[in-house]
């Protein structure tokens, strides 16, 4: 596992990309792992992957994505498009002196590997998307998710400087709200275990006294800490500007694909979590219109954050569909 304390800085698109990586002994498979993190997250959610991976014979390349960690954090909400997030990885490669990579995204690191499919699929050797089902907007994001959700939703909450001022004022406790595993009520991502307007409106319940929260918290202390301080850095605006910036996304695929969505042709491992109901394994059934080289496995008693719950698990589904796949 790499010292996530000393990032190696990319220049990349403009600005700094903090990048944690690990090499096997010997020649590495001609594709790199480059492990892409969701929200509130960071490159550190994959530490329980680096030492599995790395043994299956990859070159492993996590980043902290633009705007958290150790990366640099640009000011505008317009700097954290998909395009441009895309473009940080391109850059990436390019710096490793790589034509393509295996991306591998969780929730909404999920969301930018599915882009590089669709917009960079001359970089892309396969695809693995965990906690992060595939979504063709008909419309706007946010307002299809005010339509489906009604206007509590945590799209919506997301957009606003209410959400961003109370998840800054104590990031300890806001990771303590996010990242917890199900004990048998439900956790803070949904307590009906179901995926309804209830559920997505579930970022409101941070308002509510912690002895109120079900489930238990996964990182111990060490680990909450290094998640607050990091996210102290820049605040949780930036990683909230991947959600603002989703009516620019929309529009831009639009312009790009003005007659519908390419289909993605290189292997895909859709992995979900048979207790994530914010982001049910379900919606990958969907795939079938999207891919044309897909399969799904589903993690028994798993959660929304499968690395850090079941990391055993998901380390033998990875490298058993790489081996398989990428000989």
């Amino acid at each position: 596992m790499p010292d996530f304390t000393k990032p190696t800085m990319i220049d990349t698109n403009g600005i700094q990309v903090a990048v944690y990586e690990e090499r096997p002994e010997g020649d590495a498979h001609r594709f790199p792992l480059v492990l892409c993190h969701g929200m509130p997250e960071l490159a550190y959610s994959w530490r329980h992957q680096f030492d599995a991976l790395v043994k299956a014979g990859f070159h492993v390349i996590a980043p902290d994505m633009r705007g958290v960690g150790h990366s640099d954090s640009p000011p505008k909400k317009e700097d954290y498009t998909l395009d441009i997030r895309l473009n940080d990885l391109c850059g990436i490669l390019d710096h490793f002196d790589y034509e393509k990579a295996i991306f591998v995204g969780h929730d909404f690191g999920g969301t930018v590997i599915w882009g590089m499919g669709l917009f960079h699929s001359n970089r892309v050797a396969g695809l693995i998307s965990m906690n992060s089902p595939f979504a063709d907007m008909p419309i706007n994001p946010v307002e299809l998710y005010e339509i489906m959700y009604g206007p509590k939703n945590y799209f919506a909450y997301f957009q606003t400087q209410e959400c961003e001022d109370k998840l800054n004022s104590d990031p300890q406790r806001s990771f303590r709200f996010y990242m917890r595993r199900d004990t048998g009520s439900g956790t803070n991502l949904s307590r009906n275990r179901r995926h309804d307007p209830e559920s997505m409106s579930h970022v409101h319940w941070i308002h509510d006294d912690e002895a109120t929260w079900p489930g238990e918290v996964i990182p111990n202390d060490q680990e909450l800490n290094y998640y607050a301080d990091s996210y102290a850095r820049h605040g949780f605006g930036p990683a909230l500007n991947w959600y603002r910036c989703l009516p620019l996304d929309f529009e831009h695929q639009q312009k790009t694909f003005p007659d519908g969505l390419p289909k993605i042709n290189q292997p895909v491992l859709a992995i979900g979590g048979e207790l994530d109901f914010i982001a049910s394994h379900v919606f990958y059934d969907i795939l079938d219109d999207y891919c044309s080289d897909w399969e799904k496995s589903v993690i028994p008693a798993c959660g929304h954050w499968s690395q850090q719950e079941k990391p055993k698990e998901l380390n033998q589904l990875i490298t058993q569909w790489l081996h398989k796949r990428f000989k």
